[in-house]
């Protein structure tokens, strides 16, 4: 039989052991309630709203509040709105005004930042009702002075790049703009005083064209120098001015040059500047001073003796003295002593 002494630690240990049993099925529930964790094996996908982004963070009981998971919020306003239930980020006040539903600018469920707004149902010219540097981004300090709507210059996706409408513009006053707070002219422009609008068109800088009407003749080298405007390229053979040899519409072909020489001949459109002068010098020195100023004067080393014959019998060549001005015909006699006129192939203007 068990003594009182026994009775009474026996009925300790049962009171220990029930609070025992108590205290692990109340702890785990105020855990839970201060930080509650997601079943491992739960696919929220399930519920036909997944969790991304911001969502993935939060504890359930944000949606879910008081653990009531029936008629929780999937639309993005329903949650954030000022007034919901939901503890969550809500509109502000100063948000562009829009009945679009978050998700059609907010494209990240991971930040607010970033957002895209479709402009397509914007009222045209309307555009500052926003873009006020309020609700969104306007125009800056430094903007082009002007009165037009923004969608006049840019586009819905991007404010650069802009494409602006000149139509407006009085000619020659692109500097009031160009140079201020617009593309001006840069450091190495080529010297002028001329309005942008002279040489350069509406739709891009490039290509220009200089209106050479009231410069003075002889003074190319001004602007056609290295660092200016395009220049005689390395090597060129002379140092005429340009406008002596190329017009101002076009460089080549060069038809503006007269030779001065009286021993000149117009050769054929093969023949090149170069192809006689060769060094970097106006003047063409005779090549065979003994046969000047006739064609072997330049051109006695391309003459070919045998194809000119002068008799058959007995064999004999036409020398470069005899046909040294390639001006005319040369006979050459037959072996039956008949005479034959040969038609000249040479000419000033066949180019040989």
């Amino acid at each position: 039989m068990m003594n009182k002494t026994n009775k009474k630690w026996i009925r300790w240990i049962g009171a220990l052991a029930l609070l025992g049993v108590c205290l692990g099925l109340v702890v785990p529930d105020l855990a839970g309630a201060a930080a509650p964790t997601r079943r491992a094996d739960f696919n929220h996908l399930k519920t036909g709203f997944p969790l991304t982004g911001a969502h993935i963070q939060v504890p359930c009981t944000t949606c879910h509040v008081g653990g009531i998971f029936k008629g929780t919020p999937t639309q993005c306003a329903n949650c954030h709105i000022q007034g919901s239930r939901i503890a969550t980020t809500a509109k502000p006040a100063k948000h562009v005004p829009t009945n679009e539903s978050c998700d059609v600018c907010h494209r990240s469920t991971a930040t607010w930042a970033g957002a895209r707004f479709p402009h397509t149902t914007v009222t045209p010219g309307s555009c500052a009702n926003c873009h006020n540097n309020v609700m969104a981004q306007g125009k800056m300090p430094n903007h082009i002075f002007t009165t037009q709507a923004c969608d006049q210059c840019h586009r819905a996706f991007a404010w650069v790049p802009a494409g602006y409408n000149h139509a407006g513009v009085t000619p020659g006053t692109c500097a009031t703009c160009h140079g201020v707070n617009a593309t001006g002219k840069p450091a190495n422009h080529v010297v002028t005083s001329l309005s942008c609008d002279q040489c350069h068109r509406t739709m891009a800088w490039l290509p220009a064209r200089f209106g050479h009407m009231g410069v003075t003749a002889g003074q190319c080298y001004n602007c056609h120098r290295p660092g200016g405007s395009t220049a005689a390229p390395s090597g060129h053979y002379s140092s005429t001015v340009c406008d002596a040899c190329h017009s101002t519409t076009v460089w080549s072909p060069v038809t503006r040059y007269t030779h001065t020489s009286p021993y000149f001949k117009t050769h054929g459109a093969g023949a090149v500047c170069r192809d006689c002068h060769t060094t970097n010098n106006d003047f063409v020195s005779w090549s065979y001073v003994a046969y000047k100023p006739d064609c072997a004067g330049c051109h006695a080393g391309r003459y070919l003796m045998e194809k000119h014959l002068k008799t058959e019998s007995p064999l004999s060549y036409y020398t470069v003295a005899e046909l040294k001005d390639c001006a005319g015909s040369c006979h050459f006699t037959k072996a039956d002593g008949s005479t034959l006129l040969r038609t000249a192939k040479h000419r000033p203007t066949s180019g040989w």
